[in-house]
């Protein structure tokens, strides 16, 4: 009858010839069990949520926790329905350098993610370019920002087909937001804020951005 004791010296050789199979079997049960709780996750309905992209080769939301609570609170005054309010980085590099950051791009809007975006020039060209941005002329002429000096940004785009022209205000330039650097989350010098067309709850996303804005314009260094 073969000795099949436990002991030490048997132990680690086991673990000389097989150990590779444990570590297999941990890894699997670790993505698996990612998988799982990203599948079933609560999560809060987009329509209750304003999910603001910051679009660039660098940001870090982090720094802009303070802000995104006050919007939060604040805009609940307007639609008591909001639960959420929520800076995400999406980094964009030059696609000449790195295809990444468009293929990413193309992806949340292709899925409706995002109800707004701080965007360098490389992205808000791509945006404007995929027509998925919220035509900005009608919330500005109902006095929409009208309390901090944005500068509008207005683009023609050309009917392919038709040839016909149609100039529109596709966002607002963020210059003047110098706490973004400041904070280290976001490079505003020649950037925009924009609006996506697609976004299910459009009034409250503008609302949480003129709360944003003067928070920004309020900024008090620590």
């Amino acid at each position: 009858m073969p000795d099949t004791q436990l002991t030490w010296p048997r132990f680690r050789e086991h673990l000389r010839k097989y150990g590779w199979i444990y570590l297999v079997g941990i890894a699997v049960c670790l993505v698996c069990t990612n998988l799982l709780w990203t599948t079933t996750a609560p999560r809060v309905p987009d329509d209750q949520a304003v999910v603001i992209f910051l679009a660039d080769g660098y940001s870090n939301p982090d720094p802009l926790d303070d802000v995104a609570e006050a919007m939060l609170n604040r805009t609940q005054a307007y639609d008591e329905t909001l639960e959420e309010v929520e800076f995400q980085s999406l980094m964009y590099a030059d696609p000449s350098v790195d295809y990444t950051g468009p293929m990413v791009l193309m992806a949340r809007l292709s899925t409706g993610e995002g109800d707004a975006f701080l965007a360098s020039q490389v992205v808000m060209d791509s945006l404007v370019n995929s027509e998925v941005l919220l035509h900005l002329d009608e919330p500005v002429k109902s006095g929409w920002m009208a309390d901090y000096g944005l500068e509008p940004y207005y683009v023609t785009v050309t009917d392919e087909e038709t040839g016909e022209q149609d100039t529109y205000l596709a966002g607002l330039k963020i210059d003047k937001l110098a706490a973004l650097s400041k904070a280290q989350a976001f490079n505003n010098e020649g950037a925009y804020l924009a609006v996506t067309s697609n976004g299910t709850n459009q009034e409250t996303t503008l609302r949480a951005l003129e709360v944003m804005v003067d928070e920004l314009l309020n900024w008090k260094d620590e």
